[in-house]
């Protein structure tokens, strides 16, 4: 579980500039590294969790390309309240990030800064069959009542038929904080003046799906 020790790599340093400023002027219930969703189809680079809502954050280092960028973000846009792009000035005139969803929140990393340059919009009506892939089978479970006795497949069809978009989103919102809760609460209490990188290892989870539990 965790980050190897000594790497450093740019999206890794760009998380903790971009925790570093998380932090500065808020208190979140959860911040999370590399949260797998859509059934481990994506990881969302990090995770924060305030008031309920989920905001999910996509980092393109110097070191990436874009090829991918839309079609990872509206996939992001089915899971999380609020998305934020936060991409490398060497993007700064790319047409891909300007054609972009004003709903789409951006921040652009120059050179060891962080600027916010778009607020994110908020989104309340998420999918729910995209939401019901951030949970674990013990957590569907946990919504309807049931043993796990049941198939998995019916145990999302029941979630799906039976509970609430919030209800679903408040089990996302217990199951985080129980997987990554007491290494965030670590985190927070190791933390010195700046987060490194090396901290990212208190808020890395397991990153399989667990379908069966």
């Amino acid at each position: 579980m965790g980050l190897k020790s000594g790497n450093y790599g740019e999206a890794n340093i760009v998380k903790t500039t971009l925790i570093n400023l998380l932090l500065q002027d808020e208190r979140f219930d959860l911040i999370a590294n590399e949260v797998p969703f859509l059934y481990g189809k994506r990881s969302a680079d990090l995770v924060a969790i305030k008031d309920g809502m989920l905001i999910g954050f996509e980092i393109k280092s110097k070191r990436d390309n874009l090829r991918t960028m839309r079609a990872q973000l509206e996939d992001y846009q089915r899971v999380f309240n609020k998305v934020y792009l936060v991409y490398s000035n060497k993007f700064a005139s790319a047409p891909e990030i300007m054609q972009l969803s004003k709903s789409i929140g951006l921040m652009i990393v120059d050179e060891e800064r962080i600027k916010l340059k778009r607020k994110a919009s908020l989104k309340v009506n998420l999918d729910k069959k995209s939401l019901i892939s951030v949970l674990w089978r013990k957590d569907l479970e946990n919504l309807i009542k049931k043993s796990n006795s049941i198939d998995f497949d019916m145990l999302k069809f029941m979630v799906t038929h039976k509970c609430s978009t919030k209800q679903i989103q408040s089990q996302i919102v217990k199951s985080l904080e129980q997987r990554y809760g007491y290494g965030y609460e670590l985190f927070l209490h190791e933390l010195g003046e700046r987060a490194i990188v090396e901290d990212l290892t208190y808020i890395t989870g397991v990153k399989k799906h667990q379908i069966v539990f």
